[in-house]
């Protein structure tokens, strides 16, 4: 699949922002917000979230202005994703939008906001990019068949802070079986870089309360 750089995204996002006829604010997770720090050299999509309908709705409407549209066939990587839609341009550059929850999954809380990084402005578009750790944690819910992910995890480990995204799987609550999930990849990332995971010890705890 075709990769793109931070400056290509950043034009795209000029784009859509000039036509945004409200102000809204937006939050990039995953490989946009690691190429916009200087973290990836590039990325196949970015992701998308939005504190709520209003926003989305808006954004929605300045992407058919900016030629964009929902793709006629879903690649199998993005169907267990549960974005609210998904739209690319005719370069193939794919977006996928989520209203206040990740995949179903996790939820944009305050916490997660209050560490979010303020990026640039685009017309009436704010954008932030999330934490490093919440980005880690985003790519901890992730399928395992996205290899690529475990990669990603590896560049934005070094100097977390693990408390932080302690408390942060506290607050998402998440089930029981969602934290089986997590610990799974996270033992899988222990074992493929030798790295010490202390969220592992976390949720064996979480899951007997």
């Amino acid at each position: 699949m075709v990769q793109f750089k931070a400056d290509y995204i950043d034009g795209e996002l000029g784009e859509i922002g000039g036509r945004t006829g409200k102000a809204i604010n937006i939050y990039l997770i995953g490989g946009c917000a690691m190429s916009f720090r200087g973290l990836k050299e590039s990325t196949k999509d970015v992701d998308i979230v939005f504190v709520n309908i209003d926003g989305y709705k808006v954004f929605c409407d300045a992407l058919f202005g900016a030629q964009y549209f929902e793709p006629v066939t879903i690649v199998d990587e993005y169907t267990h994703l549960e974005s609210m839609k998904m739209f690319e341009n005719k370069d193939g550059f794919h977006l996928d939008l989520f209203v206040g929850r990740v995949c179903g999954k996790m939820k944009l809380t305050k916490t997660i906001i209050g560490r979010s990084e303020f990026y640039k402005s685009y017309g009436g578009m704010n954008v932030y990019l999330v934490s490093k750790e919440d980005i880690f944690i985003f790519k901890s819910l992730a399928s395992e068949g996205r290899k690529r992910d475990l990669d990603d995890m590896r560049i934005i480990y070094p100097n977390l802070d693990w408390k932080a995204m302690e408390k942060e799987l506290a607050n998402q609550k998440f089930s029981l079986a969602l934290l089986e999930h997590v610990e799974s990849r996270l033992e899988e990332f222990h074992s493929k870089y030798d790295l010490d995971v202390p969220l592992i010890a976390v949720i064996k705890r979480m899951k007997k309360l």
